[in-house]
């Protein structure tokens, strides 16, 4: 008896088959990718295989991907002195920029990925030779380290480690910008970008060393000979109060309205000078600030009595004292 099979069937079955397939591709494209332990004799033949796949990319170059893909990231060669781990990282990056490369800079970078990879193969041959003689691989470690690119190279710390993670994540983000961009890459984005980040780092030195920066001592008051402050405004009152007790209002109000000049002076109001006007005291102290009122009130009566040449009484100078307390002179 023969049994037929639906058309849905046999195509669901083909369906399955086809993703069967392809999941075994990919376990089979995966598998090299892995780190694997080798003998020197199948890492030779590793290199010997890959030689020969990096040679065919001068007549398919974009079949440098699947190159790319089929090379482990490292993998380790067992010796009779231990094993040793080979790094394919920079190979596999070459291999990378090498299929983005526009068709004029392939060639160089073709025949720097082929004297890589013969480089490796050079580095086998001697390299039984230096594991059957100990005192030649020694001398030849300390050659390899003596070169000028090894002489400042330390274990990489945690500010070193930090500065590779921004410049891998600077990397990632200019490349896709020059990937989204293509010929047409916007400069001008680019630049306000590294003006952002320069402005960013300059605020931050600024912000570091003004916090590291010991605070400076506050200067002392500069005393002016003969100006208001000079005297010091509790010597002004008292003198004004003596005065008051022989009733002699008009000079006492005059003593008094220095004392209010001196004091604000001592505040650092304004810097001093024996040559100003009252009006020009008025100016300088603004009419924002606090005292303004007190001070234009104090002016007004001492000008009236001491210019306008004026009788005064006790009741004046009491609210001259008003206005002082009002300045704070107590």
């Amino acid at each position: 008896m023969k049994f037929r099979m639906k058309p849905h069937t046999a195509r669901t079955s083909a369906t399955r088959a086809v993703f069967g397939l392809a999941a075994l591709s990919l376990l089979f494209f995966a598998l090299p990718a892995q780190a694997a332990s080798l003998s020197v004799a199948e890492y030779r033949q590793q290199l010997h295989d890959l030689a020969e796949k990096v040679e065919s990319l001068e007549a398919h170059p974009e079949k440098a991907g699947e190159v790319e893909s089929a090379v482990p990231d490292d993998v380790t060669v067992s010796a009779a002195s231990g094993e040793t781990i080979v790094s394919y990282r920079d190979l596999k990056n070459d291999l990378t920029v090498f299929s983005k490369a526009e068709p004029g800079k392939r060639a160089a970078l073709f025949l720097q990925i082929k004297n890589y990879v013969q480089a490796l193969s050079s580095e086998t041959k001697a390299y039984d030779k230096s594991v059957t003689d100990p005192a030649l691989a020694q001398a030849k470690l300390k050659s390899i380290l003596s070169q000028r690119e090894f002489r400042n190279v330390n274990v990489p710390n945690a500010k070193h480690l930090l500065l590779s993670k921004i410049f891998r994540w600077l990397g990632r983000f200019l490349d896709k910008m020059f990937a989204r961009g293509g010929s047409q890459f916007d400069w001008l984005q680019l630049l306000v970008y590294v003006l952002v980040a320069a402005a960013l780092i300059l605020l931050a030195v600024w912000t570091t060393r003004r916090l590291l920066r010991p605070r400076e001592e506050l200067p002392q008051r500069e005393i002016v000979p003969f100006s208001p402050s000079a005297k010091g405004w509790r010597n002004w009152l008292a003198e004004a109060r003596a005065l008051a007790q022989k009733q002699d209002w008009r000079n006492a109000i005059h003593l008094a309205y220095w004392a209010g000049i001196s004091y604000l002076e001592e505040g650092g109001s304004w810097k001093p000078n024996r040559a100003r006007t009252p009006r020009e005291y008025l100016r300088l102290l603004g009419t924002r600030a606090a005292q303004y009122p007190a001070l234009a009130a104090l002016t007004r009566k001492f000008e009236i009595i001491w210019y306008g040449d004026r009788d005064a009484g006790e009741s004046d100078f009491q609210e001259t004292l008003g206005q002082l307390e009002r300045l704070g002179c107590r």
